[in-house]
């Protein structure tokens, strides 16, 4: 990947925050090229290349299986690539951090912020963003760390 031109140069690869929910383990893979969300599961892994949801404390997430050598059976969901819209590790790590939280507890830090333009990071923007409706092409871009759900003509999506 050092070649390619999706590689962020300021990250690296970090696993974070892994935990416990159900019969898994789930926690983020930060790399220099993507964010994902990551399942080790006990038992039932999905096929290679398979598609299916898993049920997390916030609700389904749809993950696709593989297989690694030396890992074992896991499940991924793609959540940033590239990554650019990263300062930096830290940066990165805060959003894995606050995408675990949301994805993983219950209880009222769930429940959906007031948008305020202009006000806060990718975090306050994620947060405001929780349960807004982007289109493919908006969580390409990441638009959901920086944009507060609504679209430029001021219709929420």
């Amino acid at each position: 990947m050092a070649d390619m031109p999706l590689l962020h140069d300021a990250l690296t690869v970090e696993a974070v925050g892994f935990r416990r929910s159900g019969a898994a383990r789930v926690g983020v893979l930060i790399t220099p090229w993507s964010m994902n969300l990551l399942r080790l599961p006990d038992a039932n892994a999905i096929a290679p290349g398979g598609t299916e949801p898993r049920d997390l404390p916030r609700g389904p997430v749809d993950f696709v299986g593989a297989w690694e050598e030396g890992i074992g059976a896991y499940e991924t969901c793609s959540l940033f690539s590239p990554m650019f819209q990263f300062t930096d590790q830290d940066a990165a790590r805060a959003v894995a951090f606050e995408i675990l939280s949301l994805l993983l507890q219950r209880g009222p830090d769930l429940l959906p912020v007031e948008p305020q333009r202009g006000t806060g990071g990718p975090i306050a923007a994620l947060r405001r963003n929780v349960n807004a409706d982007f289109d493919r092409r908006s969580v390409l871009r990441g638009d959901f760390l920086t944009h507060d759900g609504r679209s430029d003509d001021g219709d929420s999506r």
